[in-house]
């Protein structure tokens, strides 16, 4: 319940400040940081490290933009071929939907980049919005 946790964390910490004194407090904040601090780097470590990491990441990107137009189409087909994609609406014409071949517009056709207009629109309303709070 919500309403007996508000009551209880308190007193909880209340009853190690007068058995321990403020150094109490400054050591249980202490502990609480370090435990946050290793499960930050154990995340860290699983995202940069591990077998899905960021450059293995960045390179299926890298190899995605250079996918042509019917390439994608057959990526995303049901059996291999241009006629059966997934992506076509329903007069046979080509919707595209599918996400690969490069971006128009981005730096190279990447999808990871900030130099573009979409980029360059977000790191405007960025700085403007973060001078209102």
């Amino acid at each position: 319940d919500i309403y007996l946790a508000s009551f209880l964390i308190p007193w909880g910490v209340i009853v190690y400040t007068m058995a321990g004194g403020l150094k109490a407090t400054f050591m249980a904040s202490y502990i609480h940081t370090a435990i946050i601090f290793v499960i930050l780097v154990v995340f860290v470590f699983s995202v940069y490290v591990k077998e899905f990491s960021s450059d293995i990441v960045y390179g299926w990107l890298e190899r995605t933009t250079g996918y042509s137009d019917e390439e994608c189409q057959a990526i995303f087909s049901t059996n291999g071929t241009v006629a059966t994609s997934f992506f076509l609406d329903d007069d046979g014409d080509n919707a595209e939907g599918w996400a690969c071949g490069s971006v128009e517009d981005n730096r190279d056709g990447s999808y990871l980049t900030m130099l573009s207009m979409g980029g360059f629109r977000f790191g405007v309303i960025n700085i403007i919005g973060n001078f209102g709070t």
